[in-house]
This record gives structure tokens, C-alpha cells and sequence, in this order.
């Protein structure tokens, strides 16, 4: 049996050539060490036969509960969430899997003529403590896209009921608490296209999670990093 590197976990619905395209970047990359998992609940993707990828068509009412179907499909010492609409660059492979979290850029598209411009929020370096590695972490910016993490750190994580961009606070937050070694990179993972208009995560911007309120989920993560 070839035991499973990284695990590439994909949810769609109803954006069939959105869903190509984001497979697409990833299938001349693929190896026996590699998988891909996707959900569809519409039914309506042409499969890209490749031994690598696992189709399923389950059906939830929360999206949420896609995402933890596809974690517990998986099999990779490694895990990265991919939306639909966004699609990967050859320096995501590029990359070392020795960390327990692994943090890179994106391209947005916010340029009307839809050219890319590179989201540099992080460098090259290895940090040991999880208090450095949370304080660089810039929540206006966020996106899980920017994150692969080591599964042991992310096993026991509750993705709760619904879609907001919360989950993805919450899944770096809580996995970080686990994690010895946060390895951040300049290279640039993905990009992040607005293709889709319906995006399946909320924007990652400061106005859109409401700060003064909604942050303050937060305070336990914040005290358990001075006590411990």
C-alpha cells in the first residue's frame, strides 16, 4: 500500500467548468503519493478519470459538513482545502511538507482587467513558537487556501454548521495549538478568482466578519498562548 503524502480535498457544486479548470492545475502534478478528493452534490461535473482522484456525490445542508466528509475520505499526512473556483500554481508543489503548518501567498484578482497581483503576506522562515507564528497571521487577508496542514494537528477539529469564513479562523487557530514547527513561505500557492461570484468561503477582509463582535471567539485561542 503507497502511503498518501497530501491530500487535495475539493468541494463543488454546480460550477462545472470552474471545477475543470481547478482540477486541471493540479493533474500533471499528481503522483501515487498524491490523492485528490472531490465532492459534487449537483451531479453536473464531467469526472477527469485519473487514479488519483475519488469522486463522491453526497448531498449536506451545510457546507461545513462537506468539508469534514472530504477530511474523513482522506488518507494524506498532509491536508489542503481547494475551492472550486480557484486553482493552483506549480510553486504549491514546490514547497517542503516538514512542518505541521505550512503558510504561502495567493493572487487575488481585484485588478478589473482581471490581472493577478501576489497577496505577500508571508516570507521564508521556520518559527517554533506559536505565539510568533499567530501574531504574523493578518485576518484581513486570511484564506484557508494559504494553509496545508499536517493532519495529526487538524484530526479533532469540530468544522461546525455553517459557511463562514469563522471555520477558517477557526481550523488555524485551533490546528496551531497542536503544532510544534510552522514553516512560511513566499511562494505563491494559488489563485483566488472571483469566477465563481457565489464564493463558498466569505471574503476574508475585516469588514466582512464585523471585528468587535465576531473576533471574540478568539479569547480562549489568546489565553491558552500566554499559559502555555
Amino acid at each position: 500500500m503507497v502511503n498518501i503524502d497530501l491530500s487535495i480535498l475539493i468541494l463543488t457544486h454546480n460550477r462545472p467548468k470552474l471545477f475543470e479548470r481547478s482540477l486541471n492545475s493540479i493533474l500533471s502534478y499528481l503522483t501515487p503519493k498524491i490523492e485528490v478528493i472531490v465532492n459534487n452534490d449537483s451531479s453536473d461535473i464531467k469526472e477527469i478519470e485519473n487514479t488519483n482522484v475519488n469522486y463522491y456525490y453526497e448531498k449536506f445542508n451545510n457546507i461545513s459538513s462537506v468539508y469534514e466528509f472530504l477530511f474523513l475520505k482522506s488518507k494524506g499526512k498532509y491536508i489542503y482545502f481547494l475551492e472550486d473556483d480557484d486553482y493552483l500554481r506549480k510553486q504549491f508543489f514546490e514547497q517542503s511538507f516538514d512542518a505541521d503548518i505550512i503558510a504561502g501567498n495567493y493572487c487575488p484578482t481585484y485588478k478589473p482587467d482581471n490581472t493577478f497581483e501576489i497577496i505577500n503576506l508571508f516570507k521564508d522562515e521556520v518559527i517554533h513558537d506559536k505565539c510568533e507564528f499567530l501574531n504574523k497571521l493578518n485576518l484581513e487577508h486570511l484564506q484557508l487556501g494559504q494553509f496545508i496542514f499536517k493532519r495529526s494537528v487538524i484530526e479533532d477539529f469540530y468544522f461546525g454548521i455553517d459557511n463562514n469564513i469563522h471555520n477558517d479562523i477557526r481550523l488555524v487557530y485551533h490546528a496551531s495549538q497542536k503544532s510544534k514547527k510552522f514553516r512560511m513561505t513566499n511562494k505563491v500557492f494559488y489563485y483566488q478568482t472571483k469566477d465563481g461570484n457565489d464564493n463558498i468561503s466569505f471574503p476574508g477582509t475585516k469588514k466582512s466578519i464585523n471585528v468587535t463582535a465576531s473576533l471574540d471567539f478568539l479569547k480562549n485561542y489568546e489565553i491558552q498562548n500566554t499559559t502555555s
